[in-house]
């Protein structure tokens, strides 16, 4: 029988270090050293210009209070701004200011680099070698999204 210990430990090294990585502030185009959600917020505006607070949360996945708290944080940092919709004086509507707009297209140029070098990983993968690591993921996706279901 095999053990196991040496790819679950290299597993659990990955996942972590991807986490770091992911969480990193950084700049994206400006001065300002953005979290992992507020990148992610101006994406989402960016690619929703006119959206309001309620949607936003949808699209994220959060709450409205954290979708709101969110947006006062890059109302300050001068990359979203805040109107009265033109559809309805109750409703205010989201859109990015000239800086959350070089934010967002900063972004795509690093998500573009960075699948750059991971797909070129996948491009060099023997097919079969690909497969079975596909295959492997998705097992262990439907793994912890059972285990998260428990929980």
């Amino acid at each position: 029988m095999q053990d196991y210990s040496e790819f679950s430990m290299l597993m659990e090294r990955v996942i972590h270090k991807y986490n770091q990585w992911e969480n990193k502030k950084r700049t994206y185009g400006t001065d300002d050293l953005l979290s992992r959600s507020e990148i992610h917020t101006i994406v989402a505006v960016g690619g929703n210009p006119g959206i309001n607070v309620t949607t936003l949360a949808e699209v994220l996945g959060i709450t409205k209070g954290a979708a709101s708290q969110m947006i006062y944080k890059l109302v300050d940092k001068g990359a979203v701004e805040k109107k009265i919709s033109p559809d309805s004086d109750t409703e205010v509507v989201l859109n990015l200011t000239d800086k959350g707009m070089k934010n967002y297209e900063a972004h795509d140029k690093y998500h573009q680099q960075a699948n750059d070098k991971s797909l070129g990983l996948l491009k060099d993968m023997p097919e079969s070698v690909y497969k079975s690591a596909l295959e492997y993921l998705s097992s262990f996706e439907r793994n912890i999204d059972e285990i998260l279901k428990e929980e």
